[in-house]
C-alpha cells in the first residue's frame, strides 16, 4: 500500500483513509477499520493487508487535529475571524476561531476545506476580557485581522467589541442569527403561532404511538427554534393540502388527528412567504458574502420576489427589517471588499463534533475536540505524513490535559466508583491473609 507513516506501522494511506472515513463519511471509530477490511478482503493484492484498531484511527484523528492547529499560519493583513462558544454538560465552554482570507473567497459558500483552525480552548468563564484576550492569540498567529462575523450572544459579544475597538477591526454580524432574532420579534408574542405549536405538540403525542405516526409533526427545538421554522411550516402545508385530497388513502386519520390544523391555513400562508425570504436571503449572504452594495442587493432581490409571490403585510414588514439591517451592515464594509456574513460553517463543525462524539458527547468535552481541527483544510498524505512526524501521543496528552483538565467522564468514575474500590481492597486483604494461612498450614 506504500510507504509507511513516520513512526508508524501503518503505511500512510491506510492512515488517510480511516480518516476520510471518519470525517467526510461520518462513519463510526469502530466501523472505518471494518469497512477496510471488508474491501481489502475482496481483493487478492491487500487481502492480507494489517488492518488498525479503532484507537488507534481516534489516535490518528487527534494527531492530524493538533498538527493542524499548531502549524505555522500564512502571514497577511486581509484574514476575517469566524468565532462561536460550544456547550455541553458541565460549566465549561469550548471557544473556536476559524480564519480565512478575504482575498480567497470565491463566491461560493464557504467549505471546512477553505477554512484554518486559530485557536480551540476549554473556557470556564466566558467573559470580555477572556473573549478579546483570545482574539489577540489569534490575530497574533495571522498577521492582521480584518473582520469578525459571530452572532450577537451576550457570551461573546463584549469580547468582540472590545477587540475590535482596540485593533480597529471590522465586525459584522452573522445573518442566520439575526434572521431568528427578526422572526422571534414576530412571532415570539403571535397568538396564533403559540397556537400552532402547542397544537401540533400534542398532535405528536397522541399520534407518536398510532396507525398515523408516519405522519407526525416534525420534532420542536427548545433551542434556536425560529431558525428551523421551515419543517414546521412545511409539515403544516403538506397536511393541509392532503386533507383537500379526497382520495388520498390517509384522509380519514389526518382528519382525525390534525383536521385543526385547518384554521391555520392563513398562517402557514404567511410563514410560508417569511420562509421563502429567509431561503434567498441566505443563499444570497452564503455565496456572496456581504459587500458595500449588500443592502441594495437585498432590496432588489426580495423586490423581484414580492412581484412573484404577492406578498402580505407581515412579509412585508419582515422584508423590512432584512433590508435595513443589511444597509446598516453594508456601511461597515469597505467599497471593493467582500467580506465574511454568516457562520453558519462553525455551527456546522460543532454538529461534526458531535457526530464524532456520538453518546459521549453526553459526558462532556474529551481529547476528540481535536477532530473538528482535523476537519479544516485539507486531509492528504502530505498532511498526514507531516502530522505523524511531528505529533505524538504524549502531545496529545498533554494538549488535553492543559486545556481540559480532568474529564467528566473520570471525575465521575472517581466519585461515584469510590465504593467498588474500597469493597474491592477489603475482598484482597481476606484472600491475601487466607493465603498466608493456607502457606503455614502447607509448611512453605
Amino acid at each position: 500500500m506504500g510507504e509507511k507513516a513516520p513512526r508508524r506501522w501503518y503505511p500512510i494511506l491506510m492512515i488517510v483513509m480511516c480518516i476520510k472515513l471518519v470525517l467526510q463519511a461520518s462513519v463510526s471509530f469502530r466501523a472505518a477499520p471494518k469497512a477496510i477490511h471488508i474491501a481489502f478482503s475482496q481483493f487478492a493484492a491487500v487481502k492480507y493487508q494489517e488492518i488498525p484498531t479503532y484507537k488507534s484511527v481516534s489516535r490518528w484523528l487527534t494527531q492530524v487535529g493538533l498538527y493542524k492547529l499548531n502549524r505555522l499560519k500564512e502571514q497577511a493583513n486581509d484574514w476575517a475571524l469566524i468565532i462561536d462558544n460550544s456547550v455541553q454538560i458541565g460549566s465549561h465552554k469550548f471557544l473556536v476561531i476559524l480564519g480565512v482570507r478575504l482575498s480567497k473567497l470565491q463566491g461560493k459558500a464557504l467549505a471546512f476545506e477553505d477554512m484554518e483552525i486559530l485557536l480551540m480552548e476549554i473556557h470556564e468563564k466566558s467573559d470580555a476580557n477572556s473573549i478579546c484576550k483570545a482574539l489577540e492569540r489569534a490575530q497574533k498567529k495571522v498577521g492582521k485581522v480584518a473582520t469578525v462575523c459571530a452572532d450577537d450572544g451576550p457570551d461573546l459579544r463584549g469580547g468582540i467589541v472590545l477587540f475590535c475597538k482596540k485593533y480597529n477591526v471590522g465586525r459584522v454580524f452573522d445573518t442566520i442569527h439575526k434572521i431568528g432574532t427578526f422572526l422571534k420579534r414576530l412571532l415570539g408574542k403571535d397568538r396564533e403561532w403559540l397556537a400552532f405549536t402547542s397544537a401540533a405538540a400534542k398532535a405528536k403525542m397522541r399520534m407518536q404511538q398510532t396507525q398515523a405516526a408516519h405522519l407526525t409533526p416534525p420534532n420542536q427545538r427548545t433551542k434556536s427554534r425560529f431558525l428551523n421554522i421551515e419543517i414546521l411550516v412545511c409539515w403544516g402545508i403538506d397536511i393541509i393540502m392532503t386533507l383537500e385530497n379526497s382520495k388520498h388513502p390517509d384522509k380519514a386519520l389526518l382528519e382525525k388527528y390534525c383536521g385543526w390544523i385547518r384554521k391555520h391555513r392563513e398562517l402557514l400562508e404567511r410563514l410560508k412567504q417569511m420562509d421563502l425570504i429567509n431561503k434567498k436571503v441566505r443563499q444570497h449572504i452564503r455565496e456572496n458574502g456581504i459587500c458595500a452594495t449588500t443592502g441594495d442587493q437585498i432590496d432588489t432581490l426580495l423586490e423581484k420576489a414580492m412581484e412573484l409571490s404577492n406578498f402580505n403585510e407581515q412579509a412585508c414588514e419582515y422584508a423590512g427589517m432584512l433590508i435595513d439591517f443589511f444597509h446598516e451592515q453594508s456601511k461597515v464594509v469597505p467599497i471593493g471588499q467582500v467580506w465574511v456574513g454568516s457562520s453558519e460553517i462553525i455551527e456546522s463543525l460543532f454538529g461534526k463534533l458531535k457526530s464524532l462524539e456520538q453518546d459521549q458527547s453526553k459526558g462532556g468535552f474529551t481529547s476528540l475536540v481535536l477532530g473538528i481541527a482535523a476537519c479544516v483544510g485539507k486531509v492528504d498524505a502530505d498532511v498526514v505524513s507531516a502530522a505523524m512526524r511531528q505529533i505524538s501521543t504524549a502531545d496529545v496528552d498533554t494538549w488535553t490535559k492543559e486545556q481540559i483538565g480532568t474529564t467528566l467522564l473520570s471525575k465521575r468514575r472517581k466519585s461515584l466508583g469510590l465504593w467498588r474500590r474500597k469493597k474491592r481492597t477489603k475482598k484482597n486483604v481476606i484472600h491475601e491473609q487466607a493465603g498466608v494461612s493456607l502457606m503455614g498450614v502447607a509448611g512453605f
